[in-house]
């Protein structure tokens, strides 16, 4: 049901676009912007492991908190900057975050220890809709061991789900968990966010 819903307000906002006399932009790959035909759960609140959403709104604030290193905090930085600064999305990197109220910060991002081989996780905190969330935290293996520090491409991973965007299996048509295609949402290290995601981003914010 919940497919059919999606389907149809698509069809119905190119309609009006097309009848507005403007440009439709549709993904040229797959759709892997949440929720898609194969990653459509109802955005609910959630604790570690759980799904993610959809970020609430264009402007996308984040925030460090002091479990990173230095490092970490700067890498993280330069991948938001970098890869997402260019989309339609408003990036503001913020000096403290926002926990509760109507102006939650939009993505904090911490270190604490998970199961080996895990490099992150990403997860909505805060549901507002059954879509948007205004509140996702991030976490990266505090645990570095066997992983090494968190690159660019991590972070811009983990980043992606914070704003809707899923891994090849999950993407509609399904794409493998490698598959360079999607930039860095691929399970390979890959330095750069990818048309594909981009365009799903623009179309979204």
């Amino acid at each position: 049901m919940a497919i059919k819903r999606r389907t149809i307000f698509v069809i119905g906002a190119a309609t009006a676009a097309l009848a507005a006399g403007t440009t439709v932009v549709q993904a040229s790959l797959t759709d892997n912007m949440y929720p898609t035909g194969n990653y459509f759960h109802a955005c609910l609140d959630g604790e570690m492991g759980d799904g993610f959403c959809q970020t609430d709104n264009k402007t996308l604030t984040v925030y460090r908190e002091d479990s990173l290193t230095a490092a970490e905090k700067s890498t993280v930085s330069r991948a938001v900057r970098d890869y997402y600064g260019p989309t339609d999305l408003v990036v503001q990197i913020k000096s403290s975050g926002v926990y509760r109220g109507d102006s939650e910060t939009d993505v904090i991002y911490k270190s604490k220890r998970l199961p080996r081989g895990k490099i992150g996780i990403t997860w909505c905190d805060d549901a507002v809709t059954a879509k948007k969330c205004d509140q996702h935290f991030i976490v990266f293996n505090k645990d570095h061991t066997g992983i090494g520090s968190v690159n660019k491409s991590d972070a811009c991973h983990e980043t992606g789900h914070a704003v809707g965007l899923t891994h090849g299996p999950d993407a509609s048509p399904r794409l493998g968990l490698y598959d360079d295609r999607l930039g860095c949402m691929s399970y390979n290290d890959v330095y750069r966010l990818g048309a594909n995601n981009k365009e799903n981003i623009n179309a979204t914010y």
